[in-house]
């Protein structure tokens, strides 16, 4: 192909050598991303490779988006941001006085690197189109069947570093974390198994192990989250189809029959553990120092300290954490914390619901209902240093409606309608292009 200008054809050249360099960057920031997803099953390090990992992905994203000859940067990501830093503010300013104090400056940092992993997701996810969001759940599908496996294995063990007293916890920190951390997967396992995409063998042994794996995490309002995350999906997708929603629920209570039945043959401490837990309220949650009494006794420190008391400082007052990360968010960070937190997990639901009414996208509402199920498990424990529950409010605030429309019909029309067109159209529009690209060439030049 001969080129008129020199200039022009340097211009050409560098425009197609900037777009394969924008496609290379997006890829490797795609995947960097995806391996810190896949590594988010091992907590047991402060900090953790998974936070070099998340970190590492932010700088590519900031370097894409210098590529780019319109940055786009949603508003819903810099709302994100502002909640975010509104949050992170109040808990640095509660914690002034303190400083010097041991531990409160590590706790600080670990807070910061927490939340900036929900800036990170809404940054990498407002590029995605679907595609690149069914990716991410693929991936979280995995890191927690590989969770899963270590928390089963370790429990059936009694192995010390995958089970905390006595009960599966993985390489995670805690068996509260990892139940929450293995309830998207339930409910990312049920959009797959209802769309019909991927190997349902696959995906039913997935969404076992990892029912399994908040079975054995002996987490109670883990257990009921998951339950409600995963029956509220199947009841969104088939609200219309009452007899396969039967079906379904009923083919989904004889799998929990079995998985109860196959752990409580292959290991008696399962039958010893549960009859234990399976109580709304155990010794440490009644009584004058008891979980629930202490929700009380804080809600007049929240009324005498807008300020807050800072990190660290409520456990000088009690023997435990207050463990009630909207509670926490008040006593803790002062008023500015606890409507930061208010105003970030009531809009996130506000937000979901808007992208699922603009894309008609249920990758929309999985994520609303994965968040909802973490945030109802950090409702009873502390959830702040949570990675996961970050990452999905990244991820929902993030959701770019503009790339995720659904539009399945109109290109499979537009064919149709292009060849119904008449022939003679056809030719009388094709050959004014034919005189233009080659002319002089059994064509006729045109008029000056």
């Amino acid at each position: 192909m001969s080129m008129s200008v020199d200039a022009s054809g340097r211009a050409r050249e560098i425009g197609v050598s900037l777009t394969g360099l924008r496609i290379a960057v997006f890829s490797t920031r795609n995947m960097i991303f995806l391996i810190a997803v896949l590594a988010m099953n091992f907590t047991l390090m402060r900090p953790s490779p998974v936070d070099l990992l998340y970190i590492t992905s932010l700088l590519i994203t900031l370097f894409y988006l210098t590529l780019c000859q319109k940055p786009e940067v949603t508003r819903r990501a810099v709302y994100l941001i502002l909640l975010l830093g509104a949050w992170a503010l109040s808990y640095f300013i509660a914690s002034l006085p303190h400083l010097r104090q041991e531990f409160v400056l590590f706790e600080l940092m670990a807070k910061t690197f927490a939340i900036s992993i929900g800036m990170i997701g809404a940054f990498v996810s407002m590029s995605w189109n679907r595609r690149h969001f069914e990716n991410f759940m693929k991936f979280y599908i995995a890191s927690c069947v590989i969770a899963s496996l270590l928390g089963t294995v370790g429990f059936l063990l009694q192995m010390e570093l995958l089970t905390w007293d006595g009960r599966a916890k993985g390489l995670i920190d805690d068996p509260n974390m990892y139940g929450s951390f293995l309830i998207p997967a339930a409910v990312f396992c049920a959009y797959f198994l209802s769309r019909g995409q991927g190997s349902k063998l696959i995906l039913v042994g997935a969404l076992g192990m990892v029912l399994l794996g908040i079975l054995l995490s002996f987490s109670r309002i883990a257990v009921v989250a998951a339950l409600v995350c995963f029956f509220a999906y199947v009841f969104f997708h088939n609200r219309g189809r009452p007899r396969r929603l039967m079906m379904i629920v009923g083919g989904l209570i004889a799998t929990g029959i079995v998985l109860f039945a196959f752990a409580s043959l292959t290991s008696a401490e399962f039958t010893a553990k549960l009859l234990d837990r399976l109580t709304f309220a155990k010794s440490y949650d009644l009584g004058e120092e008891g979980r629930y009494h202490r929700y009380l006794l804080v809600l007049p420190m929240i009324m005498q300290n807008p300020i807050g008391l800072g990190v660290l400082q409520l456990e000088k007052i009690f023997p435990e954490p207050i463990h009630n990360i909207w509670l926490s968010s008040f006593v803790n960070y002062g008023w500015g914390g606890g409507v930061a937190w208010v105003t970030l997990a009531i809009g996130s639901v506000i937000v979901s619901i808007r992208n699922y009414r603009r894309t008609g996208n249920e990758i929309a509402i999985a994520l609303l209902i994965s968040l909802v199920g973490i945030v109802l498990c950090s409702s009873l424990h502390e959830g702040e240093h949570w990675r996961h529950m970050w990452l999905l409010y990244g991820l929902v605030w993030g959701f770019n409606a503009a790339h995720l429309v659904n539009t399945p019909k109109g290109p499979a029309r537009m064919p149709r309608r292009r060849s119904a067109l008449p022939a003679p159209t056809r030719t009388r529009i094709a050959q004014p292009r034919s005189a233009v690209q080659l002319p002089g060439q059994g064509q006729r030049p045109l008029a000056r």
